[in-house]
């Protein structure tokens, strides 16, 4: 069976292998699926997830809220992807491939090619357009998201100067533009526009 895809960066969808996007019941099915995919493997209390979720309801209702989304999501997902025995919940890394992941790879090799993976995985912000109303999962996505357009900003900086050490003119071009987009404030960056152009 096809792997599960999750597309988090620029916004949510899930899809087997190259197969339609699966629909999920709810937006907090969606935040779930996401908090665990940004590290697939690492497994996490029911009680944090319950908090992180469900944190203005008392716990008994957190707790059995996180109970029904998991079923959901069990009933959704292929069969091993979610690891939910005992107390902790985890994704089974060899059952997805997540976009963060790819990206976190690829400005990790830091090569110009690995970082030019990277930045074309890089589509927006986490989870852009997804909206739950929890002070905790809000507080987690905007580290998140600052962590991750940080590493964006790395990674096109990175790229723009192997390409213009490099003298591939257009490609150098198409970055700098694309690195002004996320921080138009990057003063080094119009320099270099101007110059290559």
């Amino acid at each position: 069976m096809a792997p599960l895809a999750l597309t988090l960066l620029g916004g949510f969808q899930a899809r087997l292998g190259s197969g339609p996007a699966l629909t999920l019941p709810t937006k907090k099915a969606q935040a779930l699926l996401a908090y665990l995919a940004v590290r697939p493997g690492q497994a996490h209390p029911r009680d944090k997830l319950a908090a992180l979720l469900w944190g203005n309801t008392s716990d008994a209702h957190a707790r059995d809220s996180l109970r029904h989304t998991l079923a959901a999501l069990r009933k959704a997902l292929p069969a091993r992807t979610l690891v939910t025995e005992g107390a902790p919940v985890a994704l089974n890394p060899g059952a997805v491939q997540v976009d963060v992941a790819t990206f976190e790879q690829g400005v990790g090799t830091g090569t110009p090619e690995a970082l030019e993976r990277a930045v074309s995985v890089y589509r927006g912000d986490l989870l852009e357009g997804l909206a739950v109303s929890e002070p905790g999962f809000e507080e987690w996505l905007l580290a998140e998201r600052e962590r991750l357009r940080e590493l964006a900003l790395e990674a096109l900086a990175r790229l723009l100067a192997h390409q213009t050490k490099a003298e591939t003119t257009e490609r150098a071009i198409q970055t700098a533009v694309r690195l002004l987009a996320l921080d138009p404030l990057q003063e080094a960056v119009h320099r270099a526009l101007s110059l290559i152009v």
